[in-house]
């Protein structure tokens, strides 16, 4: 069993609303976790701006936090059911800050794709880009999702997936996307999360969706996507009336998750 199950998970947050001051503090906690190639990974879901997509802010503070220590490159793949998800992510902000600083941001679907079996036995399709870096930085929006409830540090990895597995996933029913979620983050775990409550979507996690913003002023940052997501859980049912009453329990893939041994329900809350 996944030891992280065995002991509480630390997640460090911040209100104070300054997106760099937070990071700065972060990095400093995670810094024997950070080595070689190191790939940021935003949600670029679609060309909609923050808090639909990772804040540009936010982006660009910590690439100039870790620009010159460390050789760096970013990248997502967006959604799989944008007619040119390509032109998307190259008309985007975050694309064109990094290309700004001098760091690559890859387009997933373009690069080399792999095939593999997950603990919970499907076979998927994703990114030979996550294998290519040493430490991977993941950006997410905790938002409400329109078909999982929520969307936070487990459903960012869903970028790595091949377009054609992520329509299959969320258009086959069967509990197959929740297992994609769980799957993926087997296949291509990142190392640290760093989450962005201060904005977010309720009803739906695009504008194009339904989504509606929302103030919230939460940053929050961990090692175990599992915690994170019960701790966003937490956070996002306070104003997402579609998660009154629900427990963290009744998201489906969070239990599947945590059973799986990608982490821990259990956290100690550090402010910084």
């Amino acid at each position: 069993m996944n030891d992280r199950m065995n002991r509480e998970s630390k997640i460090y947050y911040s209100r104070a609303g300054s997106a760099k001051a937070f990071l700065e503090k972060a990095l400093e906690i995670f810094e024997k976790r950070l080595r070689g190639k190191v790939l940021i990974k935003p949600n670029l879901v679609s060309d909609e701006p923050y808090p639909t997509t990772t804040d540009p802010e936010l982006f660009q503070e910590l690439l100039h936090l870790l620009k010159g220590r460390f050789e760096l490159g970013s990248g997502d793949g967006s959604a799989a059911d944008l007619l040119q998800p390509g032109k998307a992510l190259k008309n985007h902000l975050l694309y064109k800050l990094a290309q700004g600083e001098g760091i690559k941001f890859y387009d997933f679907y373009q690069e080399e794709m792999l095939t593999g079996r997950t603990g919970l036995g499907d076979k998927w399709e994703f990114s030979a880009i996550a294998g290519k870096f040493d430490t991977i930085i993941s950006l997410p929006v905790l938002k409400t999702h329109i078909n999982v409830f929520l969307t936070g540090a487990l459903k960012n990895q869903f970028g790595f997936l091949a377009r054609r597995d992520r329509a299959k996933a969320h258009f086959q029913g069967r509990g197959l996307l929740e297992r994609a979620i769980v799957g993926i983050n087997q296949l291509c775990p990142a190392h640290i999360f760093i989450v962005d409550f201060r904005e977010t979507l309720l009803n739906s996690n695009e504008v194009r969706h339904g989504g509606k913003t929302a103030k919230a002023g939460w940053l929050f940052a961990g090692e175990d996507p599992v915690a994170l997501d019960y701790f966003g859980f937490s956070l996002l049912k306070e104003i997402e009336p579609k998660l009154f009453g629900k427990s963290p329990e009744e998201i489906k893939y969070l239990s599947l998750a945590k059973n799986s041994g990608l982490g821990n329900d259990k956290f100690e809350l550090i402010e910084l």
